[in-house]
Parts: C-alpha cells; sequence; structure tokens
C-alpha cells in the first residue's frame, strides 16, 4: 500500500512538473520572444560571438527546459505504470492468499479510491496549437492544460455554472458518494444499511458520468489531434481516472 501511495504521488507530482516546463517552454515560443530571439541571433552574428552571447544562453536554457521535461514525463509514465502493475498483483495476491471476498473488494476501494485522487487533480489532456511562420520558425498560438478539477473551476470562474454544476456532481461527488457507500456496505454486510445502500448504488449508478467523461475526452483527443497545426497528448491523470472506472465497476 506504501508502494501504491508512493507511485501515485510521485506520478502525479511528475505529472504536474512536466505541465509545468511545457508551459516555460511555450512561453518562450510565443510571437514576440520568437522575435527577441530574432534580435539576439542577429545580434549574436554581428559581434560574432564573442560580445554578446544571448542567443547562445537561450538556445542552452531551451535544451535545459526541454530535458527536464523529458525527465518529468518519462517519471510520470513510470510511476503510473508501476501503481497500476503493483495493484494488480498486491490485488491478485489478496484474492488467492486470503481468500476472502471482503478483503478484497475493500482493498481495491483503497486502490479505487488512491486513483480517483490523482484522476481528478492530475492533468488529463494537453493541447499546444502552433504555426510555421518564415524566419521566426515554430510560433506557439495557444498552451491549454486541462484537469477534471481545474475544468470545473474554470467552468465556475468563467460563469458557466450550468455546465460546471453538473460536471462536478456527476465526475466528482456521485463517485466519491458511490464509493463511500460500498465502503459502508463492506463494513456491515449484514447489517440493513447494506441492502440499502446496494440499492441507492443502483439508482445514482446510472447517474454517475464517469465512464461517458472518459470515452468524451478521448473522442476530443483523437478529434483535436487531426489538425496538422495542434498537439494533444493524453496524460496520465486520465489513465488514473478510466482505472477508478474500472475497479469500482469491479467491485
Amino acid at each position: 500500500m506504501i508502494t501504491l501511495l508512493t507511485s501515485a504521488w510521485i506520478a502525479y507530482s511528475a505529472a504536474c512538473d512536466y505541465e509545468h516546463q511545457t508551459e516555460i517552454m511555450t512561453d518562450r515560443l510565443h510571437t514576440q520572444p520568437k522575435l527577441i530571439t530574432l534580435l539576439k541571433w542577429i545580434g549574436e552574428g554581428i559581434t560574432a560571438g564573442k560580445i554578446y552571447r544571448g542567443y547562445s544562453q537561450e538556445i542552452e536554457e531551451l535544451k535545459a527546459i526541454t530535458a527536464a521535461r523529458d525527465t518529468y514525463k518519462r517519471r510520470a509514465i513510470l510511476a503510473t505504470l508501476v501503481f497500476f502493475i503493483v495493484s494488480s498483483v498486491f490485488l491478485g495476491f489478496i484474492y488467492v492468499a486470503l481468500s476472502k471476498t471482503v478483503f478484497f473488494l475493500a482493498t481495491m476501494l483503497v486502490v479505487s479510491l488512491i486513483a480517483l485522487a490523482v484522476g481528478l487533480f492530475a492533468p488529463i489532456l494537453m493541447i499546444i496549437s502552433y504555426k510555421d511562420i518564415p524566419i521566426l520558425g515554430q510560433v506557439v498560438f495557444m498552451f491549454q492544460s486541462k484537469g477534471i478539477v481545474t475544468t470545473i473551476e474554470t467552468l465556475w470562474t468563467s460563469g458557466n455554472l450550468l455546465v460546471a454544476i453538473p460536471l462536478f456532481l456527476f465526475s466528482v461527488m456521485i463517485p466519491l458518494f458511490k464509493t463511500i457507500i460500498m465502503g459502508l456496505a463492506l463494513l456491515a454486510p449484514v447489517h440493513p444499511i447494506a441492502s440499502h445502500s446496494m440499492r441507492l448504488i443502483k439508482h445514482i449508478g446510472k447517474w454517475s458520468m464517469a465512464d461517458v467523461f472518459v470515452v468524451a475526452l478521448l473522442l476530443t483527443y483523437f478529434t483535436v489531434n487531426r489538425d496538422e497545426s495542434t498537439n494533444a497528448e493524453v496524460q496520465i491523470g486520465l489513465y488514473f481516472f478510466l482505472g477508478y472506472v474500472i475497479f469500482s465497476m469491479i467491485v
């Protein structure tokens, strides 16, 4: 369990660092910074790099940012793989060794909660819009990195309450509520609360848009990626959220 928590935290923090480094990199590739870079290149060319080396220094900084970005990306992917591999082995061991369904389901509920937490707060989709411009080269016009919680927050602050509130209910509150109810049913299987809980799960389950939300994100990803000037990249938050959906369905 410590390994699961550690790998989930590393995946989340590395994904956030990757998002931050990508934002820094794209900020340097907007039109105005690219014009400044062009002037630096001209200045360094005039002085033959002996008096002014601003362009070379900027290139070195960009290489360092790119290297750090790639490192964080590999770390996030590796930690995500470790989480799901260890969780599968751990759940399989409990199922075989203990031979008690209640322990197996309780453990799977805990794992699903961890996956849900990362899936809600980690980035799920990163979009970069760019275009090659003569002389300036590749110029970035737009960078966005979205997560479930950040998307809800953006919708709320922009006044789109009719979208923000249902998304918050269906993608955050209902999954949490459903998981808590299943936990109560496991803790007291012979208590009347268990039968009431299961009936309640059947009623609220049809309103849960968790799986629909994951499919919608995938469709958005493939649709956006068809544009040659736009690069859309799925982030680890989507895989953790999808993991929660699968685990909760099994439970």
